[in-house]
């Protein structure tokens, strides 16, 4: 009884210290702790929710790393840019997400491997079909762009779309459908994974063009320092690309045409 309550104090200590986020995966009480998965949940496929559950590709490699490390996945909601800095106060374990690995990125945190290929593309009204057909005629068309706030698609149309007459950011994915719809933009560059998933849902209104205008990989992020972690998470990653489960998962959500151009 008195050893149960000796940790139950140093609990309470730690909570009052405000310190609990920095506990490593061995808890006070000599169990493993959760497994703390800071998400965005408006991206589907890759993590979204459907029916009030949290799903998609990342909520399903999430929940089986979970299992590996002997660690219950607890999703963290956080807004889009809190992200990389709720890992750095150690309020979240890791970011499963859907993120880009940029060196901008690398700067502040590390990433795991690669577990998927993307890329940026183009979703436009299905009526200019014959107006925008490669990522020269985007670039070089002057369309009004949309875009989602603090992402790569964002940087990538800055730095290449300048001369557009409107680039017009907004938070929400599901937000692109009816911004071209109503002609307020021309064009929605954004994930691949993310415009496959919207053009099979409004596939009478948009379509996808899918010569990339950059290409991309997805990794999870990890506090630098965490090394012993980041090896663990890479080998079980390394061992699910070699037997077949990162597929498996993989071809749930995503369409087996995309997985195998983006090998």
């Amino acid at each position: 009884m008195f050893k149960n309550m000796s940790h139950i104090i140093i609990a309470a200590f730690l909570v009052a210290l405000g310190t609990v986020g920095s506990v490593t995966a061995q808890d006070v009480a000599g169990e493993k702790s959760p497994l703390r998965v800071g998400i965005t949940p408006n991206y589907p496929p890759m993590i979204f929710r459907l029916n009030e559950k949290i799903t998609g590709v990342d909520a399903d490699l999430a929940r089986r790393l979970g299992r590996e490390l002997n660690r219950p996945a607890q999703f963290v909601e956080l807004e889009w840019n809190q992200q990389i800095g709720a890992l750095l106060e150690g309020k979240i374990d890791i970011i499963m997400s859907g993120m880009t690995i940029t060196d901008a990125r690398k700067v502040r945190i590390n990433f795991t491997d690669p577990y998927l290929k993307s890329g940026l593309v183009a979703a436009i009204r299905a009526e200019d079909a014959s107006k925008y057909t490669s990522a020269k005629s985007i670039l070089s068309g002057y369309p009004a762009v949309g875009v989602i706030k603090g992402t790569t698609g964002e940087a990538f149309v800055r730095q290449n779309m300048s001369t557009s007459p409107r680039i017009a950011t907004f938070s929400n994915v599901n937000d692109a459908p009816s911004e071209l719809t109503s002609r307020r933009i021309d064009v929605f560059i954004h994930d691949a994974p993310a415009v496959v998933w919207l053009v099979s849902e409004n596939e009478a209104d948009i379509r996808g063009v899918w010569d990339l205008l950059k290409e991309e990989d997805l990794g999870w992020g990890v506090r630098k320092g965490d090394d012993d972690f980041l090896k663990q998470v890479n080998s079980i990653l390394q061992r699910w690309k070699q037997d077949g489960t990162l597929d498996e998962i993989l071809r749930n959500w995503l369409p087996a045409k995309y997985l195998e151009r983006f090998k």
